[in-house]
């Protein structure tokens, strides 16, 4: 949802003046981050550096402080922010938006997120692009007669989509594929696209001051539902041998009980009430997986875990237990019918960040199997203070 009131920082201004801009993509397998000054219409490039594929957590926010010193600013002095939001890696598409959200929130930076294949057509001229989704599947944007589409393909669904005459492609695994689907189709071949583009495609909407309201900014993943790969099959309840809690997935009538739970419990993120709701939609993108568990035999909710998923990854995004039910089982429960749930939807790594002071949190998920492998300086606030990124390999 954009957000055209969203104030610029005093230090920038809009039309007929400079105006700089950082740019971030962590979609691909490398990205980018660039520093890019707007005058007018004109865009000069300030300096760009490349990351290299699955170190975006530790060296996204350092690159970006580097181009913002080397030109002598300061983050307050940028105007906006121009994030790649997907499709792509489920892990560097979510690596991108924190960091993003990390840097823009403290200082109501206004923020553009702009879909990947959107900067590849319009880097080429051309209204259809392809990526390489893996899986014999490509992420593709189609422009035909009804509109514009963007949406995950492979060899069915691309039987099915009027091939267009022209299709830009910047990487060989969605060459093969819509060279086979579509023979007739011209493909325009073009390097990736980097941040740089990204601002450029975006300067329109800057000037207009299209913004993204950053409490809903998301990833735009272009996965298909859980429903469609793998249909709903019923949970196994989950219950411990002492038989005390049951899991059961997250209903709607459990979201009142679930918010007073999570402002009850310290260290649980801030959620709204929409955003658990949102959480059961089945056609929402991320896709989440929402469990509760019920106290036996009152069948009152002691605790939840909501994770995100686009396979083969998940990000755990919290396990909340009520603290009087603390260390009796429910989070292990609970996390072991989330695994099984996971491991349905082809899950086989679950990410986590975790704050560097929760240390009781971190030795429960170190004794869940997950290693701690980056940390994110300054991420979380109120207070201040860094994330712990850990990592699970689902077997």
């Amino acid at each position: 949802m954009c957000n055209p009131e969203m104030e610029m920082p005093e230090s920038q201004s809009f039309l007929g003046r400079r105006l700089v801009v950082l740019g971030v993509d962590t979609c691909g397998p490398s990205g980018t981050v660039a520093l890019v000054r707007i005058e007018g219409a004109d865009t000069t490039i300030l300096g760009e550096k490349a990351l290299a594929g699955r170190t975006y957590s530790a060296t996204l926010v350092t690159a970006a402080g580097d181009l913002l010193s080397e030109e002598g600013l300061k983050l307050g002095d940028l105007g906006a922010i121009v994030v790649v939001n997907g499709p792509g890696s489920f892990t560097g598409v979510r690596v991108g938006l924190s960091a993003v959200k990390g840097l823009a929130e403290p200082r109501q930076i206004p923020v553009v997120a702009v879909s990947r294949l959107a900067v590849l057509a319009a880097v080429a001229g051309v209204g259809s692009a392809a990526l390489d989704a893996h899986r014999h599947e490509v992420f593709l944007r189609v422009a035909g007669r009804d509109g514009t589409r963007e949406l995950l393909a492979g060899a069915e669904e691309l039987g099915k989509t009027a091939a267009p005459g022209r299709a830009t492609v910047c990487d060989e695994g969605s060459a093969a594929l819509l060279a086979s689907a579509w023979p007739g189709t011209e493909l325009v071949r073009r390097e990736a696209p980097t941040a740089v583009d990204a601002i450029r495609h975006c300067v329109p909407r800057i000037l207009a001051r299209e913004f993204e309201d950053l409490a809903l900014l998301d990833g735009h993943y272009l996965r298909r539902s859980d429903a469609e790969i793998f249909g709903e099959a019923p949970l196994k309840t989950a219950k411990p041998s002492s038989g005390e809690i049951c899991v059961r997935r997250m209903a709607q009538e459990d979201l009142d009980c679930v918010v007073r739970i999570a402002d009850s419990t310290q260290h649980a993120p801030s959620w709204s009430r929409e955003a658990y709701e949102k959480g059961l939609n089945s056609d929402a993108q991320p896709r989440r997986v929402a469990l509760v568990a019920e106290g036996r035999p009152s069948g009152a909710l002691v605790g939840f875990a909501i994770a995100s998923l686009v396979a083969p990854e998940a990000e755990l995004e919290m396990v909340v237990t009520m603290l009087a039910h603390q260390r009796h089982g429910v989070a292990r429960e609970l996390f072991s019918s989330l695994k099984n749930e996971l491991r349905r939807h082809g899950v086989r790594e679950v990410v986590l960040e975790v704050r560097a002071g929760n240390k009781a949190a971190q030795g429960f998920y170190r004794f869940l199997g997950f290693a701690e492998e980056g940390r994110r300086t300054a991420y979380y606030a109120e207070p201040v203070e860094d994330a712990i990124l850990m990592r699970l390999s689902l077997k």
